[in-house]
């Protein structure tokens, strides 16, 4: 079970206590230009100071066996992330604490912990991900899901259209594979360099709040999507009352739905971090 639970906080890796009442988006989607509407997403970007998830429904589905655990968020803005994950009846799991610079994962059912930085990710994955890329995910953020940085006007160049739901930018580029993925291509007998990458960024019409980010490799069965849905305002802010990540390499796909039950902004949030000293260090195969 311990993989699940340090996978989830990879790739997540989100309700006052009033009555959330539920934001209507459709309508007649208008023509409007690329600079109109980046205008328009910097306006309605999520403004909060901090965000306290009390009270989340977590769903791990991977190879249709799914695990069902419970949740709870807090966000300060720029300065942590913290996440406490707990088993059906109550008794937590593991808990995870982000900040700019550090990464530390307890995993309470196993009486062990995790302390390093986003180096980790390199060395493991040869992928970079910061702090700014999981705040970025959890505040449903226009950004680049590439380099997890904010898309402006004079970034990577997307290609913009109106669909029938909604606005989407997009953009393909050729990209040269690093050490890891080379060797998932060499294990199908595949020699490759290079892959051709998919990136769209869809745009709620109404809201101008991202609705889904995904990059997809259009030469392989690889790819990962978020996907934000049902917004709702939680005491006066936009936000969704669902996030669902999926991640695909080949035969191995996972999703990750978090939903959202009682929520609450711009609150005092303190991230509790304490355990035993009987915990033992969580080592990880070279």
């Amino acid at each position: 079970m311990k993989r699940y639970f340090f996978l989830f906080f990879v790739v997540f890796c989100v309700t006052s206590c009033k009555v959330a009442e539920k934001v209507s988006v459709r309508r007649e989607i208008p023509n409007i230009t690329e600079a109109k509407l980046l205008k328009n997403i910097s306006e309605n970007e999520l403004d909060f100071n901090s965000l306290y998830a009390k009270k989340l429904d977590v769903s791990v589905d991977r190879d249709g066996k799914t695990h069902n655990l419970k949740a709870a968020l807090k966000i300060e803005r720029d300065s942590f992330i913290w996440m406490s994950l707990t088993a059906p009846l109550g008794i937590e799991i593991a808990r995870v604490l982000l900040t700019p610079d550090s990464i530390k994962f307890i995993d309470s059912y196993n009486k062990k912990y995790f302390f390093t930085d986003y180096q980790f990710f390199y060395d493991k994955f040869d992928i970079k991900i910061t702090f700014d890329c999981f705040q970025n995910l959890l505040s449903n953020v226009y950004f680049n899901l590439e380099d997890c940085g904010k898309n402006e006007a004079n970034d990577v160049k997307f290609k913009f259209e109106k669909t029938g739901n909604d606005y989407v930018l997009s953009n393909v580029q050729r990209k040269a594979l690093n050490r890891k993925i080379k060797k998932f291509f060499k294990k199908k007998r595949k020699n490759k360099d290079y892959t051709l990458i998919l990136h769209k960024i869809h745009i709620d019409p109404a809201l101008f709040r991202p609705s889904k980010i995904s990059l997809e490799d259009l030469e392989g069965d690889m790819g990962i999507s978020v996907k934000y849905d049902n917004f709702k305002s939680f005491g006066g802010k936009i936000y969704p009352e669902s996030i669902e990540f999926n991640v695909i390499l080949d035969d191995f796909k996972i999703k990750l739905d978090l939903k959202v039950q009682k929520l609450e902004f711009d609150v005092e949030v303190i991230p509790s971090f304490r355990f035993s000293s009987k915990y033992k260090p969580l080592l990880f195969d070279k």
